[in-house]
């Protein structure tokens, strides 16, 4: 595990975060704060680890915009602003939940942030991770809400954004544990709805399925995105990318993400932070 990148990266991500946060407002387009916010990574040295997720109000995730996206963010959007960076691949995840121009769903926000806040507690070498899911349960319960159970955080490795073990929101029974040596994210959702995720149509977001034996346009675009996730809009300078993305999901090579919509279409509030476990510490590099 290199430490030093993936310390770096995540604070790049937080800063990112912290720069995204601020540009969501109302009347502002869902492009240009994707934009701005993966030019800030780059900016500060480091690669997007994934598109920047926009998802809005019962969207839980999973929705990057494209040029020409007439969406604006409106007075009452609860906004899902996850991002990640990475520096050689060493990843950062972090998310923050926005609420435009009201506090109706401050109490939501909030039971998400808690929820992060004491699983992040209770990290320690050989903790099961049902017992964080039961930790993060418990901590939405008390303000009235519901996990979404069908997410999960995940463990990360180098050019890998969903590595190993999932981490439940609720204690799904699992024995695996987290141990020294480990880099994960931990990203509870809490919702008013039933809990639980179903899936919508694509959100413009895109990874390589089949990573060998590819032919042009594909060899070229998986030499510059690798095994992350990537962007319809970065596809740009490739002519007629939308027919390339399009053929390239039918043929298997990419996979195409859809939106993760709450089944009720009942509001979502995500929190997220990337962890490193070793021997004596637990490091948090996107706080």
């Amino acid at each position: 595990m290199n430490i030093k990148k993936y310390i770096e990266a995540g604070k790049i991500g937080k800063e990112a975060r912290e720069y995204g946060k601020e540009l969501i407002r109302e009347g502002i387009s869902y492009y240009e704060v994707a934009e701005k916010v993966e030019r800030y990574i780059r900016d500060a040295g480091a690669k997007p680890a994934f598109p920047v997720n926009l998802s809005v109000n019962f969207m839980a995730a999973h929705y990057s915009p494209v040029r020409g996206d007439n969406k604006y963010f409106k007075k009452g959007d609860l906004v899902k602003l996850d991002l990640g960076a990475h520096i050689d691949g060493h990843i950062s995840d972090t998310a923050v939940t926005v609420e435009v121009g009201t506090n109706k769903w401050e109490e939501l926000i909030e039971a998400s942030a808690e929820a992060l806040k004491n699983a992040i507690k209770s990290i320690r070498p050989g903790i099961r991770v049902s017992e964080i899911g039961r930790i993060i349960e418990e901590t939405i319960s008390f303000y009235g809400y519901r996990p979404i159970k069908n997410l999960t955080g995940h463990g990360l490795d180098v050019y890998d954004l969903h590595h190993g073990l999932s981490i439940p929101n609720y204690d799904d029974g699992s024995t695996a544990t987290l141990n020294p040596g480990m880099a994960f994210a931990i990203e509870p959702f809490a919702t008013n709805g039933r809990g639980y995720v179903r899936n919508g149509p694509g959100g413009n977001i895109y990874i390589f399925q089949k990573t060998s034996k590819l032919k042009e346009p594909y060899a070229s675009m998986f030499e510059e995105f690798r095994t992350l996730p990537f962007a319809a809009r970065w596809c740009e300078k490739y002519e007629n990318y939308e027919g390339i993305l399009k053929k390239g999901s039918f043929l298997g090579v990419l996979y195409h993400f859809p939106i993760l919509q709450e089944r009720k279409k009942a509001m979502v509030a995500q929190t997220e932070h990337t962890i490193l476990l070793t021997s004596d510490q637990v490091i948090v590099t996107t706080r």
